[in-house]
């Protein structure tokens, strides 16, 4: 039989999220999709009551929000799931208390799983779940799975290498962020002295990497070594003790997202950037430098 999948939206990043994992779901189960949003009365917003009086509308201003606004975000929900290879799926517009809308749609159209953001649009800062999320898990008797944007969303980061190559291959693997390169070591230090960056990911030769990594300190710029001919367990050890956030051999330049992530993570939790490196980098020390590298720095 069938899962059917509800994803409520709002237009925010975290809903993009929730489509995303839903339709791997959906392709995998040959499951139904479900897509819902919800007007909450009480916060129709001022433009639309302004839009209504001065075209002279005689909806109510939450018909008139249900018909454009409401609209516009249920057909870029539905963009995003064909973007992830999604045809048909089921979608509707209601109004009123959010998670009691998306609770009583659920067991109207007796649907398996919920998939919904952390937090939405209105959600508040911090750790806390947003209401409509905390209270739809609280009070549903559905499966309710929760996603949250992933860390690297819309960072700015600067990226240093002195090959157009890996520039451009750093751009293409870091898509999700704002991505600004540079070639050179005097280029990057204008960069570092005159813009904030959220990370940066350093080459060491042919760019003075380690003097970049001082810099990129100094200035509080968590830095990333990914290095080639450089690679050593000497330089690596090194690139920790000066201040570096992790330490990348270019050869795994595939999994820059996720090692820049770990970092971020590890802010997050309040742990050291390092935290996941032998997890994710021992093994292909091992190999490389054999199991005592860690007693050449």
């Amino acid at each position: 039989m069938a899962t059917r999948i509800l994803v409520p939206v709002d237009g925010s990043p975290h809903c993009d999220k929730a489509i995303e994992l839903a339709a791997d779901m959906t392709k995998q189960r040959s499951s139904v999709l479900h897509l819902l949003h919800v007007v909450a009365v009480s916060k129709i917003p001022r433009g639309v009551e302004e839009y209504i009086k001065s075209e002279g509308l005689k909806e109510k201003p939450e018909t008139a929000y249900l018909q454009f606004a409401g609209n516009q975000i249920l057909v870029a929900a539905q963009e995003e799931a064909r973007r992830h290879g999604l045809g048909y799926l089921e979608k509707a517009l209601l109004k009123g208390d959010p998670a009691q809308q998306i609770i009583q749609y659920a067991s109207d159209h007796d649907i398996d799983i919920i998939i919904m953001g952390r937090r939405g649009l209105g959600a508040e800062k911090g750790p806390m779940l947003g209401s409509v999320a905390s209270k739809t898990a609280q009070g549903c008797d559905r499966t309710c799975l929760l996603v949250k944007k992933g860390l690297l969303e819309g960072k700015k980061i600067l990226v240093v290498d002195d090959e157009p190559d890996v520039l451009e291959t750093l751009e293409e693997l870091l898509y999700m962020c704002q991505v600004v390169k540079a070639s050179t070591f005097q280029e990057a230090k204008e960069q570092i002295e005159t813009q904030h960056f959220d990370l940066a990911v350093l080459d060491i030769m042919g760019v003075d990497g380690f003097n970049l990594l001082k810099l990129s300190t100094e200035k509080n710029i968590k830095a990333i070594i990914l290095t080639g001919h450089s690679l050593s367990p000497e330089s690596t050890i090194r690139s920790y003790k000066e201040g570096a956030a992790f330490y990348v051999p270019k050869d795994e330049i595939a999994r820059i997202a996720t090692f820049m992530n770990d970092v971020l993570e590890a802010e997050e939790r309040g742990k050291d950037s390092w935290w996941r490196w032998i997890e994710r980098l021992g093994s292909y020390y091992n190999d490389h430098f054999g199991p005592e590298w860690g007693n050449k720095g």
